[in-house]
């Protein structure tokens, strides 16, 4: 059986009229590359904006941190075992923030004659990141202080005793 459409007509009897330039294949490919560029300028300009504000790594050779974790693991136990107490306050003073860092021994004595640093660390980006060495300011207390930009920041204490590292930490916190 065979479908015969009677009515084929109707197109011929349509108002419809095109207006403007007809559409040739010559504006076709000029809409395509140009779709086609605006696309690849941009992901070329997002992926040259993201290397260049975070390179990627946190650490400068993270095989060699791997290999060393063992002995992380062995200073943080030593760490422990000396039962020290470490404080931390922070203050901002105009553009400077200033980190004071007390440490007391396992019966609550300051301790004296400690080499500290504390380690600025922005973590967006390893350009910001200062290292300022804290002095002795009484007993048992060190300070430093930076020029810290507005952001979140960590600041690494470093206390060592007889050129030996003693004692580590890491805490965060935010420069309004």
């Amino acid at each position: 059986m065979r479908l015969v459409r009677k009515d084929v007509s109707m197109i011929e009897d349509s108002d419809y009229q095109p207006k403007g330039q007809p559409l040739t294949g010559r504006k076709v490919l000029f809409m395509l590359i140009g779709f086609f560029g605006v696309m690849l300028g941009v992901n070329f300009y997002m992926a040259r904006e993201a290397v260049m504000t975070h390179p990627g790594l946190d650490i400068a050779h993270p095989y060699d941190a791997g290999v060393a974790y063992n002995k992380e693991i062995a200073a943080a136990k030593a760490q422990e075992g000396l039962g020290w107490s470490v404080g931390l306050s922070r203050s901002s003073q105009g553009g400077a923030t200033e980190v004071t860092v007390t440490v007391k021994d396992r019966d609550g004595q300051p301790l004296n004659g400690l080499e500290a640093a504390l380690h600025f660390v922005y973590p967006a980006t390893s350009r910001l990141d200062k290292t300022v060495a804290a002095s002795g300011i009484a007993d048992g207390v060190y300070s430093g202080a930076a020029e810290l930009r507005p952001g979140h920041w960590d600041v690494e204490i470093e206390l060592k005793r007889n050129g030996e590292q003693a004692f580590r930490s890491r805490n965060a916190f935010n420069v309004e």
